[in-house]
């Protein structure tokens, strides 16, 4: 039987799902990962990883640095009894980083039950850690305050030392005449002369090695044997204390060794869903909703393992309704990838992954068959279409209803007709037992027969007839041509031998099914081309809209920067004409002024007034504009124009002409729109959080959650809030971005790295 993991390269996502992990326990989980057994299992895998990855989309990655397999080092403790200090230190960096996760959980609320359940049991073992670190160094050696008794001996052993490089200097110095150098060195732990064989009487001694060429002879000058005899005792005793040290700290972690694995092993379950969401998050992918039927449902679904810039994403149909598909279409047009794609994103979402689709559906299959690729076998000698049978023949006798089986080819590798009929009639009986089927062939008989059933659906990936090439776009409900002629013609054989291909075709030809067929795929493929230049249309207007809207708000932008210019001038006009008034005033009170000074001064006070009174900054006055005339305190609307005065209509009723130029456009009063609102408020909900999570939610109901939110956050005089739509494809944060911007006093901003970062939108209400 063929493998499903190998002929989907499923050990490639594991691979790059795992180079995200951070424990070596996670790593290896991760690279284990296979279909589940049971669908209660699937579903409780997703339901982790979605609230692992909404985590990291809100709160950033998990504070996981590094994690070894504690099981080993325990194992290990038991046997040896002693743990070096690199052991030791591994094991205080796993205590550091469960300390470390249970704080970061701290911060998350109670909406991930799940997670949190698994972290609320990291038990704190803070007291083996400070013992550790008091212990073990951070150069992975005993510390000297270990014990009093290491500090003692250490504090004998320098002592011992400073003693020895003294005496040895001296001693050098004394022999300086017989010795070949005038460095000391070490042989075998022991200071030793480099003497001059010529001269090796002259120094007793212990003679510890001879040159290669023989005239350097190695001596341990008699004067210093015993104090390198006690260096030597001593640093015997030195490593018996450490050694008895570390025995003890090694007891002290086999005494808690139970919480020790625990928390380790938490750990690595907690990496092994932060990798697999990562994973996810890095290449947009989306965690499929669990069917209770058998069926398999994808939108815009891609292979994971084809670059992003080159896969063309397709919707895919298995259900019920259609229990079998039929795809059909040109060679290498597609029809392989088409088959892999949903058999790899099945088994991705059989065995706890999210998927490389915008949305999924897919129900849980008790087994994946397949027959995908060329199958010759040549250990068991067999040719490509033996090997095809061997496989078919495996899974007719398998296969059951809660199955699916995924074919490539079928019936190729022998005489066309003969291969049609085996062909057909496997069909028929995987028809017969209902198991879910992707199969894909270029036999007219399986796109008739399929035309013909109610349980069976043709398919096709279209081709791009004036090109002669494959568009690898899937295409539902329409059955394909194999174009194999037109390929041909394509790659230079001659007119003379495709004109023959095409009469021997037509000839041969008894039925109608290929003309149909030919007529079928240009009305299909008219349809498509029409499709992309509305979409092109629709890209077009979108793009003209928004640089209208940018237009709008550049103008409305200048016209709020010209009008506080405007008040600027008009307050120090103001001002001077106060400060002008002022000295009139002060004028008109001086007792020796004369009548006709007066009559100058209060001429001089009316044009002061008459200046202020004409300041009029606003652009012009147009009928239905609301104004207000500061003079007479009075607000109302422009009825009609008539020269340089308008006829102004006040709330109260009141009606006056006034002089255009002592009127000021105003924003209307908002009078009536306060009991509708109080109206509104009763039928909106207005218990607000400061957040919104609309993630896996489906884009209209995404979109009335975020209305209805502002609606109420809007209500509630709220300054700042943030609106959660993940990373995915964008669907979400487009939607909320169109949306956002469609409100006037809101300003949005993507979140930074300690909101979400890209996966999360904040909001800010203007007052």
């Amino acid at each position: 039987m063929q493998d499903i993991y190998q002929t989907f390269e499923f050990n490639k996502i594991l691979l790059e799902i795992s180079d995200f992990c951070k424990s070596e326990k996670g790593k290896e989980d991760v690279l284990a990962i296979h279909k589940f057994d049971s669908k209660e299992e699937v579903v409780s895998s997703l339901a982790e990883l979605k609230e692992m990855m909404s985590i990291i989309s809100r709160f950033s990655y998990l504070p996981i640095t590094t994690s070894i397999n504690m099981l080993n080092i325990i194992e290990l403790a038991k046997k040896t009894a002693l743990l070096t200090p690199r052991d030791l230190s591994l094991v205080r960096e796993d205590i550091l980083t469960g300390r470390k996760l249970a704080a970061y959980f701290a911060k998350v609320d109670s909406s991930y039950p799940i997670v949190n359940n698994l972290v609320s049991q990291i038990t704190d073992l803070s007291s083996l850690e400070k013992e550790i670190k008091r212990v073990i160094t951070p150069s992975l050696t005993v510390s000297d305050h270990a014990s009093s008794e290491l500090y003692t001996i250490r504090q004998k052993l320098k002592a011992l030392e400073a003693n020895l490089n003294s005496r040895v200097a001296s001693i050098a110095f004394n022999y300086g005449a017989y010795l070949s150098d005038d460095n000391v060195t070490i042989r075998d732990g022991h200071y030793v002369l480099p003497v001059k064989t010529s001269y090796k009487n002259k120094v007793m001694g212990i003679v510890y090695d001879v040159s290669s060429t023989g005239n350097t002879t190695f001596i341990e000058p008699i004067e210093i044997v015993q104090l390198n005899n006690d260096i030597a005792a001593t640093k015997v005793a030195e490593n018996e204390e450490v050694r008895k040290i570390l025995k003890g700290l090694t007891s002290l972690v086999l005494l808690q060794e139970d919480e020790v694995k625990k928390n380790n092993l938490i750990i690595a379950r907690l990496d092994f869903d932060s990798a697999k969401a990562v994973y996810a998050l890095n290449n947009e992918m989306h965690i499929a909703e669990m069917s209770d039927l058998q069926e398999i449902h994808l939108y815009h679904a891609g292979h994971p393992l084809i670059d992003k810039k080159k896969v063309v994403s397709n919707d895919y149909h298995l259900s019920n309704e259609a229990r079998i598909v039929i795809i059909s279409g040109p060679n290498a047009g597609g029809k392989t990838v088409s088959i892999k794609t949903v058999g790899l994103l099945t088994l991705m979402h059989l065995s706890g992954l999210a998927v490389n689709a915008s949305e999924a559906r897919i129900g849980y299959f008790n087994n994946i068959y397949i027959d995908i690729g060329d199958n010759q076998s040549l250990s068991d000698n067999l040719s490509t279409f033996s090997a095809h049978m061997k496989q078919i023949s495996e899974i007719v006798d398998l296969v059951k209803e809660k199955d699916l089986v995924l074919l490539d080819e079928l019936g190729t590798g022998t005489d066309p007709k003969e291969g049609e009929a085996i062909a057909l009639a496997v069909v028929k009986y995987l028809e017969s037992k209902k198991p879910l089927c992707l199969i894909s062939s270029h036999f007219g008989l399986l796109k008739e027969y399929a035309f013909l059933s109610k349980n069976i659906e043709n398919s096709s990936l279209l081709f791009d007839e004036e090109k002669l090439l494959p568009t690898y776009i899937y295409k539902y409900s329409v059955p394909g041509k194999s174009y194999g002629i037109d390929v041909a013609k394509r790659y230079g054989l001659k007119d003379s031998v495709i004109e023959e291909s095409r009469k021997i075709l037509k000839e041969e030809n008894a039925s109608d099914t290929g003309e149909l067929l030919t007529i079928l795929q240009k009305k299909v493929e008219e349809n498509e081309k029409l499709a992309r230049e509305l979409e092109k249309e629709r890209k077009l207007l979108l793009s003209e809209q928004k640089a209208l809207e940018e237009n709008k708000a550049k103008l409305k932008n200048q016209k709020e920067n010209l009008l506080q210019e405007v008040k600027e001038e008009k307050e120090k006009i103001i001002e001077n004409a106060k400060e002008e008034i002022d000295l009139v005033m002060d004028n008109l009170n001086n007792p020796d002024i004369k009548l006709h000074e007066v009559i100058e001064l209060k001429k001089k006070l009316d044009n002061l007034k008459d200046e202020v009174e004409e300041i009029n900054y606003n652009e012009p006055i147009q009928i239905n504009d609301y104004v207000s005339l500061p003079s007479l305190n009075l607000e109302g609307r422009v009825i009609r124009i008539k020269g340089n005065k308008a006829h102004i209509s006040s709330n109260d009723g009141f009606e006056i002409d006034v002089e255009i130029a002592k009127l000021h456009r105003i924003e209307e009063p908002k009078i009536t729109k306060i009991k509708s609102r109080d109206r509104y408020e009763d039928k909106i909900n207005t218990s607000v959080g400061l957040e919104l999570n609309i993630i896996g939610m489906r884009r209209d109901e995404a979109k009335d959650a975020l209305i209805k939110y502002l609606d109420n956050c809007m209500l509630k005089h709220l300054k700042q809030v943030r609106i959660i739509h993940g990373f995915g494809n964008g669907i979400l944060r487009k939607m909320v971005h169109e949306e956002l911007s469609k409100m006037k006093n809101v300003k949005f901003r993507l979140g930074d790295i300690n909101e979400g970062g890209g996966g999360a939108t904040v909001v800010i209400f203007n007052d």
